[in-house]
């Protein structure tokens, strides 16, 4: 029934993204837009808006009816703006852009089942605002802002603060980063969004107290049991917290879940864990279908699924004997008790663990050990932590003065959460990594249910489970690899080149913008975590500009690399001094041409610029002192050539002979790639590293055209995504990692032309 109601939901989900809009409006132009603001998000000088379009229209013509919705960025400071009102605003309709490199997420799906097909910017003085917002929105976002005051003033920490205000009024994003990684390293990265914990544990809390008000109220209640009257009357506190803390959309289905539950108990006086999961899944298919297939839902969905079929033979298997209820001696009962309650703790957090594993590997790529024993410590006091939030925002509505003493004892114990979380993800092996499981997860299905429901022999199935994982380990390295492997990854309007070859690797610039998104987080870590990538023999700096550079230090500070090469004669300015730090203890060299050669696996590197220090002293711009690399393996050769132009390329050519392929200089600007160049390389392939709609507009049409008419095959990161390059030392093979036209990937595997230079 579960499965059928998921694809019944991820049907009607496509029905309710469903996308309207003219054709004329998505070719790049400035269009007006009208519609309700949905979502408000603030960050450092910019505002996110999410707007359900109703009426677009060229600034020349006449509004139109559309559907579709997008996430608009306004810069400055905005209107006081919140959601439900009314706005207008120019700005052009700007698709989601798709993953350009292996590893890399795609932020996009979420935003296209939600019916988010655009994204958008404008200054923030030319919004126009055409209606006020709600009175109840008003007077709710000002109760949040008096209640983080109040917070701040009695919390240890901002820290502690900004943990309290997400559970209690759902800011999260007054968190800082560095504790997202530490809540997920320690295994409770659940307790940093108002999701299924925090509202079973107040639905549990409110109810308890009360069925004990209505045990004491008097006669009339004798009749009925307790529960069926308390239940109910809990539902309006859970549904009251979570519009309190904003409708995230984890506590609005932990709300129905609740909800069918209390009223199941109210009915029928028993709640059956798979009943209310399935009653759940008919109310979230038929008010919002698109939710079926978000990560969060199929985590939850799969946290309690595993809670009801694997806690109680998980418990049965622990060499634990169950508490004696008529244990005479008071203090035996009550640690007899306590343990219990530990073993179903854990026995519970397992359960969630091995239910959601190959979800939460295909995900993040890692499983959080730490957690089977953090959640036994740390959920008593997030129970606690809930109930003073959901209690303490309630009190502060009420009255603000009476709140005080509740919201101290609050921050107090996010302080004490804090702590523990440091504790826990500081600890070996709190986190493993583990390999996204694919079509082996239906094996992985298979074992854990057979073991959770079989008898007998029946249950020996259970092995299939860990074998999943297993094959799933082993897989990557009984798969063949080239002898050498050369990707030019996309990272927008700049450089990053990774090179394996028998078992070592090379990482060649980092892209980056000044202020901008950082590159190695967004695209170099998730593409070497994929390949398996730990650790590098060798990185590069091939010259100190931001798109090289900024990208490059960050990657270093997550992954170690044995040396560090720099350009020889460049001073040492922020930038060096920034990628030398990340570095950390590696050996760093300056290199110029006749640097030793270099092995890295299979492969060998040769340095061929920049010149030495007599030829250097011609050179004006840093662009023609790149360190440019020649990489051989067997009859093939890659040319890296940084971003040297044409005083550069004049200072290279009498070490130049033909290659097999060449990162084209200076992302392809008319300044670099001279005839010269080309005459003396002739490359089969040409990669261009260059950016989506870059300003620049590299690589210049009439240098692709100057490649091709050498017989060079033109690949580019801004249409082809990665380009990765697999070598035997004999042939080459070039693999875009977009799909491309046939046309353009007509000879997707080409023999070698030419020799290699002497």
């Amino acid at each position: 029934m579960l499965a059928s109601l998921w694809a019944a939901g991820a049907g009607l989900g496509r029905w309710e993204s469903r996308v309207e809009v003219p054709e004329a409006l998505t070719q790049g132009r400035p269009v007006i837009v009208e519609g309700e603001t949905e979502r408000v998000e603030r960050f450092d000088g910019t505002t996110r808006v999410r707007l359900a379009v109703a009426r677009a229209g060229l600034p020349s013509g006449p509004l139109e009816a559309v559907r579709f919705r997008m996430n608009l960025s306004l810069r400055g400071e905005p209107p006081s703006l919140l959601p439900g009102q009314r706005v207008r605003a120019e700005t052009k309709l700007m698709p989601d852009a798709p993953p350009s490199n292996p590893g890399e997420k795609d932020f996009g799906v979420t935003r296209r089942r939600q019916g988010v097909a655009f994204t958008g910017g404008l200054d923030a003085k030319r919004l126009l605002v055409l209606s006020p917002a709600p009175a109840w929105r008003v007077v709710l976002e000002d109760t949040r802002t008096r209640l983080a005051v109040a917070v701040r003033e009695v919390a240890p920490s901002e820290d502690a603060a900004a943990l309290f205000l997400t559970l209690a009024a759902g800011q999260r994003a007054a968190l800082d980063d560095t504790w997202e990684d530490a809540f997920s390293r320690a295994g409770l990265a659940h307790v940093l969004s108002v999701s299924g914990l925090h509202v079973a544990a107040l639905a549990l809390m409110t109810l308890a107290v009360l069925r004990r008000l209505v045990v004491r109220t008097g006669e009339r209640w004798r009749t009925l049991d307790a529960r069926q009257v308390a239940a109910p009357l809990s539902v309006p506190f859970v549904w009251a917290y979570v519009v309190f803390t904003d409708n995230q959309p984890p506590a609005v289905r932990s709300a129905v879940m609740a909800t069918v539950v209390l009223l199941g108990l109210a009915l029928w006086k028993r709640a059956d864990g798979l009943n209310g999961l399935a009653a759940a899944a008919v109310v979230l298919v038929a008010w919002a279908p698109s939710s079926v297939v978000d990560l969060s839902l199929r985590l939850s969905f799969l946290a309690v699924f595993g809670l009801v079929l694997l806690s109680p033979p998980l418990r049965e298997a622990l060499p634990l004997e169950e508490p004696d209820p008529a244990e005479p001696r008071r203090m035996l009962r009550w640690w007899g008790q306590a343990k219990e309650t530990v073993a179903q703790t854990f026995c519970a957090s397992a359960a969630a663990t091995l239910s959601g594993l190959p979800i939460v590997a295909a995900a993040f790529g890692r499983v959080s050990l730490a957690g089977l024993v953090s959640n036994v410590i740390a959920l008593p006091l997030c129970g606690l932590l809930t109930g003073l939030a959901a209690g303490g925002a309630a009190l502060f509505v009420v009255a603000p003065g009476l709140a005080t003493p509740v919201l101290w004892a609050g921050a107090w114990a996010s302080e004490l959460l804090l702590v523990l979380t440091r504790l826990f993800a500081a600890a070996p092996l709190a986190s493993v990594e583990v390999p996204s499981l694919g079509f082996l997860s239906a094996l992985y299905a298979v074992g854990l249910l057979t073991w959770a429901l079989g008898t007998g022999r029946w249950r020996l199935g259970g092995l299939l489970a860990p074998a999943a994982v297993v094959l799933a380990m082993l897989s990557p390295v009984l798969a063949p690899r080239p002898g050498m492997r050369v990707t030019f990854l996309a990272v927008g309007q700049g450089d990053s080149v990774v090179l394996s070859s028998g078992g070592e690797h090379m990482l060649v610039d980092g892209g980056g913008v000044p202020g901008g998104m950082d590159t190695a987080e967004r695209f170099i870590l998730p593409f070497l975590k994929q390949e398996g990538i730990s650790r590098l023999a060798l990185a590069v700096l091939s010259h100190p500009h931001p798109d090289h550079a900024l990208g490059l230090a960050s990657a270093l500070q997550h992954v170690p690399t044995e040396r560090l090469w720099l350009p020889a004669g460049e001073e040492e300015g922020p930038l060096i001094r920034q990628v030398v730090s990340a570095a950390k203890d590696a050996l760093v060299e300056e290199v110029e041409v006749g640097h030793p050669p270099l092995r890295l696996g299979e492969a060998t590197l040769e340095v061929l610029g920049p010149p030495g220090p007599d030829a250097r002293e011609l050179l004006e711009g840093a662009n023609d002192r790149s360190v440019v690399l020649l990489v051989r393996h067997g009859d093939v050769t890659v040319l890296l050539t940084g971003d040297v132009e044409a005083d550069g390329e004049e200072a290279l050519a009498e070490r130049l002979g033909p290659v097999t392929v060449m990162k084209a200089p200076h992302h392809g600007s008319r300044t670099s790639s001279t005839e010269a160049l080309l005459a003396r390389t002739r490359p089969r392939h040409v990669v261009f590293c260059v950016g989506r709609r870059n300003r620049y507009g590299f690589p210049h049409p009439e240098v692709e055209a100057r490649y091709r008419a050498v017989g060079s095959e033109c690949w580019r990161t801004d249409h082809h995504g990665a380009v990765t390059v697999e070598s035997d030392g004999r042939d080459v093979r070039l693999l875009p990692f977009l799909p491309t036209e046939p046309a353009e990937t007509a000879t997707p595997v080409a023999r070698v032309a030419h020799p290699s230079p002497p």
